[in-house]
């Protein structure tokens, strides 16, 4: 362990030391043993604030890494790392939530559209005199998070129905080939190409009809009202589709 690293773990356990209460002496004490530590790390944040970028605001920086030495004191865990390591994250931390409130968000997605990334805890915070600094929409996160939801929802749907269509081929496949053997109209294990473009618009149209079902909004909109099958005939064939999609759910969660 070097000297610095020596001298951090001291006095931050003179700190940890000192008894509870506000006395002006044990005040004297803390401010004395704190404004020690500042010193013994100050190269490194000279160092961290460079690597932000932060250069132009050092004493801001200086104040955020202050902010962040009384977090680690105060959090600070002997038995898990020395405090010269523990430290160095709080530091990187304060220093990476000032960029973001300061600066236009520097992330490849962000910079595209002028993000800027702001703390909550600014929230209640004066914004300049201007009022407190409120979300633009509270409701933004509630609506990503549903969209997210419906479209790993229509993905997962959309690969069930893809292994589902790749096993309907091959059965009708195997069918067509039987039934021409039988009729002998063509030669053996051949399908008529008519037949194939049958079976692709039964299947493009199960799907149209499964997919709406599934996601529609209300149990009116769950049909489509100019579709040439009536209401009940797509009612059957979206609980016949979906019930092998849970068969083979259930087959492949056994096996």
């Amino acid at each position: 362990m070097s000297a610095i690293s020596d001298a951090l773990e001291s006095e931050v356990a003179a700190i940890r030391a000192l008894p509870d209460g506000s006395s002006p002496r044990q005040r004297r004490l803390h401010d004395l043993h704190f404004a020690r530590i500042m010193r013994l790390i100050a190269p490194r944040v000279r160092h961290f604030t460079r690597t932000y970028g932060l250069v132009d605001m050092a004493e801001d920086a200086q104040q955020a890494c202050a902010i962040g030495v009384h977090r680690a004191i105060g959090e600070y865990d002997p038995s898990r790392a020395k405090f010269t390591t523990f430290v160095n994250w709080q530091l990187r931390c304060e220093l990476q939530a000032l960029r973001h409130r300061v600066r236009l968000d520097s992330r490849g997605g962000a910079r595209k559209v002028g993000a800027r990334t702001v703390s909550l805890d600014a929230i209640a915070a004066d914004d300049g005199g201007h009022g407190p600094m409120e979300i633009e929409d509270a409701s933004a996160l509630t609506r990503v998070e549903a969209a997210t939801a419906d479209r790993l929802a229509i993905a997962a749907l959309a690969t069930l129905l893809d292994r589902y269509e790749c096993n309907m081929r091959e059965r009708a496949l195997r069918d067509f080939a039987r039934r021409a053997v039988i009729r002998r109209a063509t030669l053996p294990g051949t399908v008529h190409p008519s037949e194939l473009a049958a079976v692709e618009r039964d299947l493009a149209m199960e799907r149209t009809i499964v997919t709406r079902y599934v996601f529609a909004d209300s149990d009116r909109a769950k049909f489509d009202p100019d579709h040439p099958l009536d209401k009940e005939k797509q009612r059957q064939i979206s609980r016949r589709v979906l019930r092998n999609l849970r068969a083979r759910m259930d087959q492949a969660t056994i096996n």
